[in-house]
């Protein structure tokens, strides 16, 4: 009994390694190229359907497609229907690998797994070892199943597995229960298929079982998504939802067909089958192709209402909306001077956002907190960072390429400004711990919350009075700097070096501030004087 538990749990073993190597090896060569092609494919439903079926026999791995879809989604760059379409197509070429291991082809998979064995052990270049790792992975699905078969086998002779075996006939929940279990252990309800299909060909289950177990893995697989979908927020969880959605349908649609054809003799699924295909384990692969084919064409027809419904029931966070670009979707690669001017809309909305770093180091302040808000500024400032280099590789006339530079130069002033105040905020609230600093905390907060809100007005109106002014506050012999030095020569009044530590790093980032916001003030006003 020990040797068969052994076998059993060593062609499990196998086939989830199998299916784990598989899956990294193909993300590993698909994962570039889907990002890339995702959104070139999303002109119309048909293309994104067919992107999605191609890419789901491909990559097998419908986890690793949401969260490529999701950061997609939080970039601006796929909208949640599109991304809903694409998903639909990967499922249906999820059942793919499903097919492929119903084939007999046992002599073969001792070649695959030997050849590529030895051939990732003998190369070092990572290309071919990516290719050789999908191989390898494959030939384990096989061999593990095999294995697992092999184990099971000898357990028909025993009277207690013969009976259980009967026993889960007649109480087809159980079937569905084990393969709950088992989808939320392995994570994937195509990896529970495979088993399904395994013990279907040595006649261990029956057709009705092992349908049934494909059903509840898909309800198994589900529970774990769940779980893992509340690391996503905003937009991207509507597709952890929709996922969710995508398998209860299907279970629960075939799970109540399998009941009406059992209980009420209305020829359905399995009549079909019987029909037309004559081997348990052909007939499991086509169910589970079925499965998700009707899941897919009913998600597809209400692909409108339902998106509409994830958008009420799970908006978009503030976060998202911050590090989404706004203006930069009009962009059109053929125009570089229509392109710098929706850069420069984004970055009076970065400008915008810097100074609303501020504002999260006010007590009666309930919005997103200071390192998501710094979080979605890089997510939105590299988005602007590409579409600058964009530019750049396209033909420009003198003046235009002057006016690219001068985008580039305020950009990278843009973060490195975002970076300082950042800092800035988190040592002001440092700062006010300290009794003799909390009055001069709170003049610094006050301070640069007035230079940035006035130098995000300033660049949106352009008024070069505003500008001359705006370069005046802002200079190293401002208000603000020289009441930061005089407290700082006068640190010797200061009750300990904690309070000096921290006035210093106060004083030096409030310098820095001030500078880089002069810095891009004056940039401002150069250009405005070169355009006179």
């Amino acid at each position: 009994m020990i040797v068969v538990i052994g076998k059993i749990l060593l062609g499990l073993g196998l086939m989830f390694t199998g299916v784990q190597m598989l899956s990294s090896g193909l993300k590993q060569v698909g994962s570039r190229q889907f990002r890339m092609l995702a959104t070139q494919f999303v002109s119309s439903r048909l293309r994104a359907l067919a992107f999605g079926l191609g890419s789901g026999a491909v990559m097998q791995s419908t986890s690793a497609a949401l969260v490529i879809l999701a950061s997609l989604i939080s970039a601006g760059m796929l909208t949640v229907s599109q991304a809903i379409t694409i998903l639909n197509g990967f499922s249906v070429g999820n059942c793919v690998l499903v097919f492929i291991v119903s084939l007999d082809i046992t002599v073969g998979v001792m070649f695959l797994v030997g050849l590529c064995g030895i051939a990732m052990y003998l190369t070092k270049d990572e290309r071919y070892r990516t290719y050789f790792l999908i191989g390898l992975g494959l030939g384990l699905i096989f061999f593990g199943i095999e294995m697992m078969v092999a184990g099971v086998k000898p357990l028909r002779e025993e009277a207690w597995f013969t009976g259980a075996m009967a026993f889960s006939r007649d109480y087809s929940l159980l079937s569905i229960m084990a393969g709950m279990t088992l989808g939320f252990i392995a994570q994937s309800s195509t990896a529970v298929a495979l088993v399904a299909i395994g013990l279907a060909r040595e006649g261990i289950l029956t057709g009705p079982q092992a349908f049934l177990f494909m059903y509840g893995a898909a309800i198994g697989s589900t529970i774990f998504k769940v779980m893992i979908g509340q690391a996503f927020r905003g937009t991207s969880r509507q597709l952890v939802r929709f996922v969710n959605m995508f398998n209860v349908f299907g279970a629960v649609v075939f799970i109540l067909l399998y009941y009406i054809e059992v209980y009420l003799h209305v020829p359905l699924v399995m009549a079909l089958l019987n029909s037309f295909i004559p081997d348990l384990d052909d007939q499991a692969a086509w169910v589970f192709l079925l499965f998700n084919m009707t899941s897919a064409i009913f998600f597809i027809t209400i692909n409108g209402p339902l998106t509409r419904w994830l958008a009420r029931t799970l908006p978009p966070s503030e976060e998202e909306d911050l590090s989404h670009p706004k203006y930069l979707s009009e962009f059109q690669p053929e125009d570089p001077d229509t392109g710098l001017e929706l850069i420069r809309l984004e970055q009076t909305r970065e400008l915008k956002q810097i100074a609303a770093f501020v504002s999260t180091a006010r007590e009666d302040y309930d919005g997103t907190d200071l390192a998501s808000r710094h979080v979605a500024f890089k997510s939105l400032s590299s988005e602007v960072a590409a579409s600058t280099a964009t530019v750049a590789a396209m033909h420009m006339q003198p003046q235009t390429a002057k006016n690219h530079a001068y985008f580039q130069t305020r950009q990278a002033l843009l973060d490195q400004l975002a970076d300082s105040t950042a800092s800035g905020v988190k040592i002001i609230l440092q700062a006010r711990a300290y009794p003799s600093l909390e009055e001069l905390s709170d003049a610094c907060l006050e301070s640069i919350d007035f230079l940035l809100n006035f130098a995000a007005d300033t660049e949106k109106a352009n008024a070069p009075e505003q500008v001359r002014m705006l370069q005046d506050l802002s200079s190293s012999n401002g208000p603000t700097m020289e009441q930061l030095r005089k407290a700082y020569m006068d640190s010797n009044k200061l009750d300990s070096a904690n309070d000096k530590g921290c006035l210093l790093d106060l004083t030096v980032t409030m310098e820095k501030i001030i500078w880089l916001l002069n810095r891009l003030i004056s940039l401002m006003q150069s250009e405005n004087e070169k355009d006179k």
